[in-house]
């Protein structure tokens, strides 16, 4: 099982290319990556490296926007996402702007983790160009590299990590008690006693599923192995 806490971190292309993607990943439940239109492609590199992060990682894509005015898109997601979000989801901004900084230490004293986080400033970009290393965003129909634009994807993403918090908080719950159901319907019935209002959504079988990509469990001919 997964103990580290969920964290969602929020950067620019620009400063994406400056980082070690991988250490991200290593830190974010989630990453939501800001890119200006204009970006026609990606390093090769960077997009083998994303891939793996799937659905976990979002592009945001803004029309005729300036690297300083995607700012103020990080600041809407960020806050859109507040609204909806179970405080336990800590937020990260990679970014050197202190114009952050207010915002930041509002979400703060709601109650929710949030913290800006500095990139060295001597760091230059870490995927050089390099002849035939580039992918072609609008080629790339991986869902690691799909856009993220409005308030349905944000319902979605809110749906996506309530399934995703249930899952962990059911393997919490099957450890604390020592109960183990043997059976698919049976750990449906068990999951449904403990979270009934996720039957009006008929999301118990994508919290199985989120249990089975976590590796927590796995499934044989209708009987549940326990991997914890």
């Amino acid at each position: 099982m997964n103990t580290q806490g969920r964290r969602y971190i929020f950067i620019d292309f620009e400063n994406l290319l400056q980082v070690k993607f991988k250490k991200l990943e290593k830190v974010a439940t989630r990453i939501f990556v800001f890119v200006n239109a204009q970006e026609e492609s990606v390093p090769l590199q960077l997009a083998r490296q994303m891939q793996p992060f799937g659905k976990n990682l979002r592009w945001i894509v803004v029309s005729n926007s300036s690297n300083s005015k995607l700012n103020y898109h990080i600041a809407f997601i960020m806050g859109k996402l507040h609204q909806k979000l179970d405080m336990g989801v800590e937020f990260a901004v990679v970014s050197h702007d202190m114009d952050f900084d207010p915002l930041i230490s509002f979400i703060n004293q709601t109650g929710r983790s949030c913290l800006r986080v500095k990139r060295k400033k001597d760091e230059g970009s870490i995927y050089q160009p390099e002849p035939g290393g580039q992918e072609d965003f609008s080629g790339v129909e991986d869902n690691s590299l799909r856009p993220f634009s409005n308030s349905g994807d944000i319902d979605v993403l809110v749906e996506d990590e309530i399934i995703a918090r249930t899952a962990e908080e059911t393997v919490k719950r099957l450890i604390r008690s020592g109960n183990r159901p043997q059976e698919v319907e049976t750990l449906k019935n068990y999951i449904l006693l403990h979270s009934q209002e996720l039957s009006l959504h008929g999301n118990v079988d994508r919290i199985i599923q989120q249990m089975k990509d976590t590796k927590d469990i796995d499934i044989h001919k209708g009987e549940i192995i326990y991997n914890f």
